[in-house]
């Protein structure tokens, strides 16, 4: 069986790959997914209101995968740096309702790849992007 902390870190992982963001290493010990920067996710072309998506997702993809696990503190910083991009062109509010629902909808979409990404980072507890990246080039 696997964990819910894996389940839940994993899906951020797959949801900043997922929205073009690069992961740099992933801990369930430490609870920790190392994204890239947002200045070069910006430098790629991203514009705010996709960047404030991407991190939105990403910081609210654990918990819709794990649904018993909390935001961390890290998550909700995240996701207030992601609602305050996003509030640019929409209110917080109507912001957080869509990105949950985006979220949710990854999730659901990428429920075999997470709960198979969740296994092996419940066995080997710390993947790098290197490693995360041979992971999913064999799934």
């Amino acid at each position: 069986m696997v964990s819910q902390t894996a389940l839940h870190e994993a899906a951020h992982v797959l949801a900043a790959l997922g929205n073009g963001i690069d992961v740099r290493h992933v801990s369930i010990d430490a609870g920790e997914v190392v994204l890239l920067p947002p200045g070069e996710f910006l430098e790629r072309g991203h514009h705010h209101g996709a960047v404030a998506a991407a991190y939105g997702i990403v910081a609210l993809a654990g918990q819709a995968a794990a649904p018993e696990t909390d935001l961390s503190q890290s998550d909700l910083l995240l996701l207030r740096h992601a609602l305050f991009l996003a509030s640019w062109a929409d209110p917080p509010e109507e912001m957080n309702r869509a990105l949950s629902a985006a979220a949710r909808q990854f999730v659901l979409d990428h429920r075999q790849q997470i709960e198979k990404l969740a296994l092996i980072l419940d066995e080997r507890r710390c993947l790098t992007g290197a490693e995360i990246a041979e992971v999913i080039s064999g799934q």
